[in-house]
């Protein structure tokens, strides 16, 4: 069994399939919007190679055969993936309600140990990037505002100590400001 079957066995299992369900329905689409969905595309200047439903072939290769079958990808199996690869991990579901889209945003743009750090600096434990007891404990304190605000001051240094990153600011603030606003939006259709 490869990677991708056990990530979707895991996702579908007994223990995650409601969870999982939940974040196809409220989280990734939010996420697609800003990854490219199912088109398939390779952008000049990301490391990433191929893409396709924001997953990057080139830091993915464990998932697939060849560059043939990761251009088959379809949305179940893109789903599969960043479900356990960056919303599992993450802890997603530990933070408010409110903050879930942007914390699992963060997670699959900046990479998940790297957003847990930024969380845990927002809670007030070590910035280690292990979710642990501690991080864990506070995570629920993790709010919408302050997480769109780290990742705007993440983005302005990127662009500051890396001219050649700086015709990405744009977008990537763009990329935040409309995914608070969905984040507000999906709160109040579920309410």
């Amino acid at each position: 069994m490869n990677k991708l079957s056990k990530a979707i066995r895991k996702a579908n299992s007994k223990y995650n399939k409601e969870n999982f369900e939940r974040f196809k329905r409220d989280i990734f689409k939010h996420t697609l919007i800003w990854e490219g969905g199912a088109k398939l595309h390779k952008l000049k200047g990301d490391s990433g190679g191929w893409t396709i439903y924001g997953i990057a072939f080139n830091y993915n290769k464990e998932y697939f055969n060849d560059l043939a079958d990761f251009k088959d990808t379809v949305y179940d199996e893109a789903a599969a993936i960043a479900f356990c690869k960056y919303y599992l991990p993450a802890h997603v579901n530990l933070v408010q309600p409110l903050a879930q889209i942007m914390y699992f945003d963060m997670s699959y743009n900046l990479g998940t140990r790297r957003t847990i750090k930024m969380m845990q600096k927002l809670i007030g434990v070590v910035p280690d990037g292990i979710i642990g007891r501690k991080t864990k404990e506070k995570m629920y304190l993790v709010s919408l505002e302050k997480l769109t605000e780290v990742r705007k001051r993440r983005y302005y240094r990127l662009a500051e100590n890396n001219a050649r990153l700086k015709r990405f600011l744009k977008g990537w603030l763009n990329r935040t400001n409309d995914i608070e606003q969905r984040s507000y939006k999906h709160k109040n259709n579920v309410e």
